[in-house]
């Protein structure tokens, strides 16, 4: 009883910290940011953010994106930072339909 006491006091003090990093979404400026990065572990986490929509959007088949197995992250990040270089208009939008659009655009089932 005083484990799952402790559990809920510790989850009540973390949980207003989290909930108020995590009230909205990345823009596609802030992924652009973190991709052109002088610090190669803030342009890990822009490719790995890249890689976690990829992944996601081929496991629940929501898109019609179709890569070749050899395809690497780094093609696809370069890829992102290149069309957000060529429109800019993107770049206050949710990063993650951003990611969405480039990839259905680029990489189509046919």
């Amino acid at each position: 009883m005083f484990k799952h006491a402790c559990l809920l006091l510790c989850w009540l003090l973390i949980t207003p910290a989290q909930s108020a990093t995590s009230a909205r979404f990345l823009t596609a400026a802030e992924m652009q940011a973190s991709l052109l990065s002088e610090q190669e572990e803030v342009r890990f986490h822009g490719r790995n953010y890249i890689m976690g929509v990829v992944d996601t959007l081929m496991l629940t088949k929501s898109s019609a994106i179709c890569m070749q197995e050899k395809t690497e992250i780094n093609q696809i990040a370069d890829l992102v930072k290149l069309q957000l270089q060529l429109r800019p208009e993107l770049m206050r939008y949710n990063a993650a339909g951003v990611v969405r659009e480039i990839m259905v655009a680029n990489f189509p089932c046919i």
